[in-house]
């Protein structure tokens, strides 16, 4: 992991008083981060995989600790991250300066407002792991959209509403709804004039569920803690090995989506299906749909 991240996630664990720090470092410097964004961002960076964000302006909406962010500079774009907390915001700030990255910077703003921030016109957008936090998620899609450029990158991170959940989990993370149904995602994206191109999914046999489960085995939460921690390098091997073998959609979801302005009228009163339904896109355009489970 590059040096400038593991300060980011240590400057976290120094937040939120996790341990002693050699611990954290030690552990950065053999493994991923324990978390779900190591997935995420895996995700992400398969869609982007054919993308030249150099001397492009891109904007990390709810960027968390901004590590996505730090990645999409290291790029070469010219990034903004937005972000509620303002202590999360301070000290990505303050990395990004120390390590000299120029072209990333941090606002705090809440991002249901976004569209009152003035930040201009943007090449690309990345949400990820936000939306279903937010209750009008499709009024953020659409302020989201009129910041896009003609022909912009969008890219959404959402988990499915599939999914086996902890309630307590759940309801410390702040989500409104537990996730969207993977078919339904692109008609969601076309009612705010996004068309997906590219689809990724993560996760088909729902270990992350008993990742969290089993790290529950011990009492008290720092402990419980360690213990995600500690089995972070067996879950995400084993994750990463079921999305490659079983070919269905996973419980991690992840859209690359273009602006297209067609789409806005045409779409704005289509329904979002219930579950169980199969989704049939009215969509008209000469880009193709890759589905990569």
């Amino acid at each position: 992991m590059e040096k400038y991240l593991v300060d980011l996630f240590v400057a976290a664990a120094k937040e939120q008083k996790r341990g002693p720090i050699w611990m954290v470092r030690l552990y950065l410097s053999l493994f991923s981060p324990p978390m779900g964004k190591t997935l995420r961002l895996e995700m992400v960076k398969h869609l982007l995989r054919d993308q030249d964000l150099r001397s492009k302006r891109v904007l990390d909406v709810g960027c968390g600790l901004g590590d996505l962010s730090f990645g999409l500079a290291a790029r070469g774009a010219n990034v903004i991250g937005v972000e509620l907390d303002p202590k999360k915001v301070a000290s990505a700030n303050r990395i990004a300066q120390s390590w000299h990255f120029e072209k990333l910077h941090f606002l705090q703003g809440d991002v249901a407002k976004i569209d009152q921030m003035n930040l201009g016109q943007f090449d690309a957008i990345f949400c990820l792991a936000l939306l279903e936090h937010v209750q009008d998620d499709i009024g953020l899609l659409q302020q989201l959209q009129q910041m896009l450029c003609p022909g912009g990158l969008f890219i959404l991170e959402v988990p499915s509403a599939k999914r086996k959940t902890i309630a307590e989990i759940e309801a410390a993370d702040g989500h409104v709804r537990p996730g969207y149904i993977f078919e339904e995602v692109p008609v969601l994206l076309a009612r705010a004039g996004l068309q997906v191109v590219k689809q990724r999914t993560m996760d088909p046999l729902g270990l992350k569920y008993f990742w969290s489960i089993y790290s529950r085995l011990t009492p008290g939460t720092e402990a419980r803690r360690w213990l995600y921690f500690v089995l972070a390098p067996l879950f995400i091997p084993a994750i990463r090995l079921t999305s490659a073998l079983v070919k269905r959609p996973g419980y991690e979801l992840c859209f690359l989506a273009v602006k297209d302005r067609s789409l806005e009228k045409s779409l704005k009163s289509t329904p979002i299906l219930s579950e169980g339904r199969e989704s049939a896109l009215p969509i008209q355009s000469a880009l193709p749909l890759q589905i990569d489970m």
